[in-house]
């Protein structure tokens, strides 16, 4: 289990924390890095309704050179009697083999002992033995005061304890850009409630290098950290001690495999960023909208040979492009980030755990049966989260009535099925404003389908995302009829501003004989016009690039809002066109997106 939920395209929330799910005996095997048990403790997981528990503990003894991890799975209706002497069975084989070492110059026979029928292993409830006749579903029904007794050893059983099931630091590490664990899979475990802690070693790693030899010096805490130049070159340790409410877990400990290295300097996100130092407060909010370019289109050799091909291979790769990523978006401070291009994997992994440190929320929807989707993140101190859905627009054309009256006018067939053919999806938001508890925003989130010959599918999927936020719109005035609420439509709508997507949103109407409808001489599209009632603009205006390739450059992404409701107070500057092309276009090892983010901040004018 992850430290948090996958999201399926219903579009559940995303926690930000492990949730309580059963746990198997993979969960406890060994991993790649170290557990550092505290002496005398064990541990015992069960969820009510399970059949079998696990239990795990650690055991030394100095004589015979013995330090081992022993980890059962048993079933919860046998007697305690059946579970002790699975423990001796376990011990005895390992003790039994050091003997056997130690002993075997003097041939002797070992001696063989019953330690459980010796009373040299039991279960304590308190100071009082345990029967043996009592199946071990009693005593987990009520596992407080309850010890292990191993020879003159005395174990305390911690239940359901807080438990790091897997950790890993990423490869790429880069000085002044977050480093934080690639992989965290944790069971009964809140990280807010968790001890992390950043150490660094200056020696290189040597197999030949004593453990005593190597020094490690504390450097940070916290999820994450952020290598500075005296780093580079070292190696760096993560400390974990798992912790939830009521608990701590044994501590965890795992080094990173490479060196950090250093970045590659200032990016030109970090001179906009110096028009983002604060955070917005009362009625200012600020939105940033982002095609971060997903990894399932950049890791090819046709991205790296054709389509890229100005961009150095290790820049092209994800685990490079996510630190500045994530840096990015950080730097934003947003209250709220319409991101697209987003892979399932990149989620929770990086994008959840990296945000979730400074109090962001996250809500995924998949495209299809894509490997990437959509996604929002708000801040929970400024925001309130009170509905959210997903809709593949192919899928909910039936669901859609002011859709479905202009879907019914469209009469090629080339057309229609072309439509339906997609996968294109939308992501509605709805979010209750904590310092304007009357204000609510419905934030829908989109990445058009891109084809030079579909500027009428685009329309049609804009006038779609446009009339379902529009009823998302009245379903929530319904549901909060003494609320302001607000649209908001953000994404990468593919189309430039000369095309009939802006038109469309600005302008409140498309007519029947707009170019646009006959984009593709095979499915033109006739006698259909549309319309809206709302008055929107574009939060960033059309800055001349948002998308900027060799291949082609124009203003693809936009935030529309409602002008009689809210105002444009700040847009972050876009960077220069020389800045774009500094390294030939983008990606490249400042920019990690084929787009730029835009990034405006807005205000209630209620």
């Amino acid at each position: 289990m992850t430290s948090a939920l996958i999201l399926s395209n219903c579009c559940k929330p995303k926690y930000l924390t492990s949730l309580l799910k059963p746990i198997k005996a993979s969960h406890i095997r060994r991993y790649s890095f170290k557990s550092v048990f505290k002496m005398h403790e064990a541990y015992l997981w069960h969820v009510e309704g399970d059949e079998t528990f696990n239990f795990t503990f650690r055991y030394t003894q100095a004589d015979l050179n013995v330090d081992r991890q022993f980890n059962l799975s048993r079933r919860v209706n046998e007697n305690v009697d059946v579970f002790l002497k699975r423990v001796d069975t376990n011990l005895g084989k390992v003790l039994d083999k050091k003997k056997k070492k130690r002993s075997r110059k003097t041939q002797e026979p070992l001696e063989t002992r019953d330690n459980v029928e010796e009373g040299k292993i039991m279960l304590l409830k308190g100071e009082n033995k345990v029967e043996w006749e009592m199946p071990c579903s009693r005593l987990i029904a009520d596992p407080r005061d309850l010890f292990l007794m191993i020879f003159d050893e005395k174990y305390v059983i911690k239940f359901n304890a807080p438990w790091v099931t897997d950790i890993e630091l990423p490869t790429c590490i880069l000085a002044g850009f977050p480093v934080y664990p690639s992989t965290f899979d944790a069971m009964y475990t809140d990280k807010s409630h968790s001890r992390f802690r950043w150490y660094r070693s200056r020696i290189p790693k040597s197999d030949n290098l004593k453990k005593e030899a190597e020094s490690w010096e504390i450097i940070g805490e916290g999820f994450i950290y952020v290598p500075r130049s005296e780093d580079i070159g070292c190696r760096l340790r993560l400390s974990c001690v798992p912790g939830n409410e009521n608990q701590l877990g044994p501590e965890v400990q795992v080094e990173g495999k490479s060196t950090v290295e250093a970045g590659p300097g200032a990016c030109p996100f970090e001179i906009r960023q110096q028009f983002t130092k604060n955070k917005l407060s009362g009625k200012d909010f600020r939105i940033t909208s982002y095609n971060i370019l997903a990894d399932t289109y950049a890791d090819s050799d046709y991205s790296r040979t054709v389509l890229f091909p100005y961009c150095p291979p290790y820049a092209l790769a994800i685990d490079y492009r996510k630190l500045l990523i994530v840096k990015e978006l950080i730097g934003y401070k947003s209250d709220i980030l319409c991101l697209q291009e987003v892979d399932k994997k990149v989620y929770e992994k990086d994008i959840v755990s990296a945000l979730a440190s400074v109090n962001y929320n996250g809500i995924f929807a998949a495209k299809g049966d894509t490997a990437e989707g959509l996604a929002v993140f708000y801040d929970q101190n400024r925001f309130q989260l009170l509905d959210n859905k997903c809709a593949i627009m192919s899928k909910n054309v039936d669901l859609n009535e002011s859709f479905k009256r202009v879907w019914a006018q469209v009469q090629n067939e080339n057309t229609r099925q072309r439509f339906l053919d997609r996968n294109t999806s939308l992501l509605i938001v709805t979010l209750q404003s904590r310092d304007n508890p009357d204000e609510i925003l419905v934030v829908g989130n989109t990445h058009l389908y891109f084809h030079p010959d579909a500027d009428h599918i685009r329309l049609l999927q804009g006038y779609f995302a446009l009339t379902e936020c529009q009823n998302t719109v009245e379903f929530t005035k319904k549901m909060h009829p003494d609320k302001n609420v607000i649209l908001i439509l953000s994404g990468d709508f593919n189309s430039s501003p000369g095309d009939a997507i802006y038109e469309l949103m600005t302008k409140k109407y498309i007519p029947e004989d707009h170019f646009n409808w006959k984009s593709n001489p095979e499915q033109i599209i006739e006698n259909v016009s549309l319309s809206h009632d709302l008055s929107l603009g574009s939060a960033c205006g059309t800055p001349e690039y948002t998308n900027f390739t060799v291949e082609f450059a124009d203003c693809l992404d936009y935030i529309f809002y409602q002008t009689d409701k809210l105002e444009v107070t700040q847009v972050v500057p876009m960077p220069s066109k020389e800045e774009l092309s500094l390294h030939g276009a983008i990606p490249s090892i400042v920019f990690p997106s084929d787009h730029v983010a835009i990034c405006a901040d807005l205000r209630w004018t209620s």
